[in-house]
């Protein structure tokens, strides 16, 4: 005994096909860009770690493939238990999706990422007692985003002068007036937030239109299920 899938049934196991296999490549092809950027990257400052969002990203993509064949040789093969589990699959991935674009949206909306990157830098300047990682956290700052941390804490004497890494030129720390040719002199809570918040916007965009696209992968497969279901979308007939 085999299977054959009717017509309507075939359309609609095509369009999950493409909206699954879409949002697959874009989520998968954006993750591993985003970690080809970050991986190098040795910090995080504040909320929304770029490089778990690459992660997730490259996660969802490669397992939506699996989905996708397993979804259409479920549905090819009548297979009630593949078809099944591409449903759930396909709703954790929607829930997945939708959560981070909906907290890194939330996040650059309200604020929030700017307050904790605020914070978070800003604690490490007020820190009279510095222990070695919270210092190489500022001078890798200092060094990869072209900024200086709370300049004027430095100045109030709590790190007895600016760092090295803020210099623009050598021994700019020994030079008795602070020259702003010689240092980086823009804040880094305003640098770093005006590059991160353009990736956190960026990569909630992306997850946001994935789950998009993945909701209506799955409504269209429920109703593919539903057919098959009733009698419909496969007709058996014997060979």
């Amino acid at each position: 005994m085999s299977t054959e899938i009717d017509g309507p049934s075939k359309c609609l196991l095509g369009v999950f096909g493409a909206f699954t296999l879409g949002s697959a490549i874009a989520t998968l092809g954006y993750g591993i860009v985003l970690l080809y950027r970050y991986l190098p990257i040795e910090h995080n400052y504040g909320d929304f770690n770029l490089y778990m969002a690459s992660i997730v990203l490259i996660a969802v993509g490669g397992l939506l493939l699996i989905a996708l064949l397993l979804g259409v040789f479920g549905a090819l093969k009548d297979i009630s238990n593949l078809r099944l589990v591409t449903l759930v699959l396909l709703l954790i991935f929607f829930i997945t999706l939708a959560s981070v674009g909906i907290y890194g949206m939330v996040s650059h909306k309200t604020g929030r990422l700017q307050t904790s990157i605020d914070k978070e830098i800003k604690d490490y300047s007020k820190n009279k007692d510095l222990s070695s990682p919270i210092q190489k956290k500022i001078n890798y700052l200092n060094k990869n985003y072209n900024c200086c941390t709370s300049y004027d804490d430095y100045k109030s004497g709590i790190f007895d002068g600016i760092p090295e890494s803020c210099c623009l030129v050598p021994d700019c720390t020994d030079q008795p007036e602070y020259n702003n040719n010689k240092y980086f002199d823009r804040a880094c809570t305003a640098v770093y937030y005006d590059y991160k918040s353009k990736e956190v916007f960026y990569i909630a965009i992306v997850t946001l239109v994935a789950a998009g696209v993945i909701l209506l992968a799955l409504i269209l497969y429920g109703g593919l299920t539903q057919r098959a279901r009733s009698g419909y979308a496969a007709v058996s007939r014997v060979n």
